[in-house]
Order: structure tokens, then sequence, then C-alpha cells
């Protein structure tokens, strides 16, 4: 078993590396011709899958969990809409003066307001680390090292490798270009939403509570 483990590691970390290495390379070239600079394909792309993925998980029919499930669509929402900063560069109109004063940008987004750009983005990636972590030793204390390597496999192998893969770029990004790493970080912004998506529509809660039980 823990072979097993040890191979889902690496696994983990193989996908990590080859999924950076294409962002990367994504990155570099957006950096190098602009392509995403300033409200480019990647913000949008970044709109569009929270929202798909808002969307899919309202649809579901469950009669357990709903008033969890309807928050976090709530808050995928939100955070589509913060990607385009509540479509105010297309639509044109003034944001709320509390806003539009202590916005970095001037802008129409909280992310950007009252100096969250500052520590907003690293208070993220902890929050969803440190969830992660607390999941999986639950999942270890109840179901032991088999358990845990079964549900790392069919659950957070991908959605873990995709948000290392997001947090690679961003470091990377600063590292190859101190202060002008926006292209990488939307990049890596990109797989670490495409990591939430896809864990948060594999019914975690569903398989956590099965592995809770007594066997």
């Amino acid at each position: 078993m823990i072979s097993s483990f040890a191979a889902l590691i690496g696994r983990g970390v193989l996908y990590s590396l080859l999924v950076g290495l294409l962002l990367i390379a994504a990155g570099q070239i957006s950096f190098s011709f602009q392509i995403n600079h300033n409200e480019g394909l990647v913000e949008w792309a970044q709109f569009a899958l929270i929202l798909i993925g808002a969307v899919v998980l309202a649809l579901r029919h469950e009669s357990k969990g709903k008033w969890l499930r309807y928050l976090i669509v709530a808050g995928l929402i939100v955070l589509a809409m913060e990607e385009i900063d509540w479509a105010q560069p297309y639509l044109g109109y003034t944001p709320m003066s509390i806003l539009a004063d202590n916005n970095l940008y001037g802008e129409m987004a909280l992310h950007n307001s009252f100096g969250m750009e500052n520590y907003l983005r690293l208070v993220v990636l902890f929050g969803i680390t440190a969830g992660g972590g607390t999941l999986l030793a639950i999942i270890g204390r109840k179901q032991g090292l088999s358990g845990l390597v079964d549900y790392a496999r069919t659950i957070l192998l991908w959605p873990a490798a995709l948000f290392s893969a997001g947090v690679l770029t961003m470091i990377v990004g600063r590292l190859l270009h101190p202060g002008e790493y926006f292209e990488f970080d939307e990049f890596g912004e990109l797989a670490i939403y495409a990591g939430v998506i896809w864990f948060l529509l594999s019914r975690p809660l569903d398989i956590l509570k099965r592995a809770q039980r007594p066997s």
C-alpha cells in the first residue's frame, strides 16, 4: 500500500509538472505578444469556466446539502463576475464611489479594493491547501492508508495537479518577469479554477460520507 501511495504521489507530481510546463509556455507566448493584456481571452475563459461550473452545480437534483450547494454556487457566481469586474469594462458604467475610491484601478471589483490585492491571493491559496489537507486527514483517520489512496486517486488527483500547476505557473512568472507576471498569473488562475470546479463537480462530500461509514 505504501508503494501505491508513493506511485500516486509520483503521478500527481508528473501531471502537475506537465500541465505547469504547458501553462508556463502559454504564459510566455502571451507575455511576448501581449495576447491577454488587460481583459484578454484567458480572463474570459476563467469567467466561462466558473459560470458553467456554477450552473451545472445549481442544476443538480440532490435532496441533501442543498444549502451548502447553493452557497457554493453563489460564491462561484460572485467569483466569475469578479473576473470580468462585473462587466464594467464592457458596459462602461461608473461603480459605487466606495469601491471606485478604494479600488486600485477604480473598477467595480472587490479583489482589487481596500488593499486586498496585496494578500487575497495568498489567503485563498492557503485556504484551499489547508482545506485539502484537512480533508485528506479525515479520510486517512477514518479509512486508513488504503482509503486515503483510493480517495486521492478518484477525487483529488487531477484537481490537485491543476491546482499545483497553477501555483507553479505563478511562481515561475514572478521569477522570469519580476513586476510583469500578469500573463502567468492569469494562466495560473485558470488552472486553479479548473481544479476547483473539477473537485466540486466530483461529489466530494458524498465520497467523504461513504468513507466515514464503518466498514
